[in-house]
């Protein structure tokens, strides 16, 4: 079993490929904010960020368009690498397996196989895979080498948001921790993109491909921008800003903590190979008085959790009804030692709440 959580600065949908494909996956979909999905990522992986689960560990966060000029940027190490250049093979599975499990119709269908590299800056890298249609997905490599995560950016995304941004971190983090914030910025007429700090302070970022950028904060910055966030701003040839974004302070809380002020906390438990199932679910009742929590499917069977004392609970669903909350979401309902009802919780598989974007 894996557990993960995650967050992602841009708000769109995130998942990221697991290399131990043949192993249980645990998502927590209580966010009702973002709906966003925590990545299932490896022990020694940086986490793909703003996006879902309990007890779990690393997080990260935010993609399309072909190059015509090939440029040359500075890589890691002094290396001199070529924009518009292929992607590695790591970044290029991290891209096929964005649609892993997923239903055909839900299904991404990055171009993978013509994946290359839009930014490079900082000792850092951005790839990136059209999407049909519009909007891609892409992956940050950090200056230490490390893939954060394939995530995606619809074509209806690009057209309401002036900046993208997408910031991997890897746990445990501390104001010493690698910043490094990617994506692309989505509006026409800029030729600088700057990062400025709190106090006024501004760096220039270097923009790649098609308004592609990264970017790595600074060794002496890395305590400002973990406290206090930046932020991004795109400059037209005047100099003047036409376009912004905010890219917020570090969260450095607790995330069981953050799960206990759920009334209920849930974490679905699915398989790689298919996201329209539940096998299980867990998670705690954090409201007091719970005596007992039920299971609604979405047909009206009940079906009784066991409830702990501590209001933790874990619960395998049957495996005639692990495909039923995909189509409609189920619900946990907790009562008191009287059988009143005092709290509940949407609970659906990863590709449902993938369907309502």
């Amino acid at each position: 079993m894996i557990h993960d959580r995650r967050r992602n600065l841009d708000l769109e949908w995130v998942r990221t490929a697991d290399p131990l494909r043949d192993h249980p996956v645990r998502w927590s979909d209580t966010d009702a904010a973002t709906r966003l999905l925590r990545q299932i990522l490896a022990d020694e992986q940086p986490r793909p960020v703003q996006g879902f689960a309990p007890r779990r560990r690393p997080t990260v966060r935010t993609l399309v368009v072909a190059a015509t000029l090939l440029v040359l940027a500075s890589g890691a190490a002094g290396a001199r690498l070529l924009l518009g250049g292929p992607a590695p093979a790591a970044v290029k599975d991290d891209l096929n397996a964005v649609d892993q499990g997923m239903p055909a119709d839900l299904r991404l269908n990055p171009d993978a196989r013509n994946a290359r590299l839009v930014a490079s800056a900082d000792g850092a890298q951005l790839y990136a895979a059209d999407l049909t249609g519009g909007g891609y997905c892409a992956e940050i490599v950090t200056p230490d080498a490390r893939t954060a995560g394939a995530v995606c950016t619809s074509a209806q995304a690009l057209s309401v948001e002036p900046i993208g941004v997408t910031v991997p971190f890897v746990d445990p983090i501390t104001i010493h921790s690698s910043f490094v914030v990617g994506g692309r910025v989505n509006v026409s007429g800029v030729v600088s993109l700057d990062a400025v700090f709190r106090d006024g302070t501004r760096e220039p970022v270097t923009l790649g491909e098609d308004g592609f950028y990264v970017f790595a904060v600074s060794t002496a910055r890395l305590p400002d921008a973990h406290r206090h966030g930046l932020s991004l701003v795109a400059s037209d040839e005047a100099g003047a800003a036409i376009a912004s974004a905010d890219v917020p302070a570090t969260d450095f809380n607790d995330p069981q903590a953050q799960d206990a002020r759920e009334r209920i906390f849930v974490s679905t438990i699915s398989t790689h190979s298919d996201f329209t199932k539940v096998i299980g679910i867990e998670g705690s009742v954090n409201v007091p008085g719970a005596a007992t929590l039920e299971l609604h499917y979405p047909d009206g069977t009940v079906s009784d959790v066991p409830l702990e004392g501590n209001g933790d609970y874990h619960y395998d669903l049957p495996a005639a009804r692990q495909d039923d909350l995909f189509a409609q979401p189920g619900r946990l309902v907790a009562r008191d030692a009287q059988g009143n009802e005092i709290a509940t919780a949407p609970v659906a598989a990863v590709a449902f709440w993938h369907s309502r974007g």
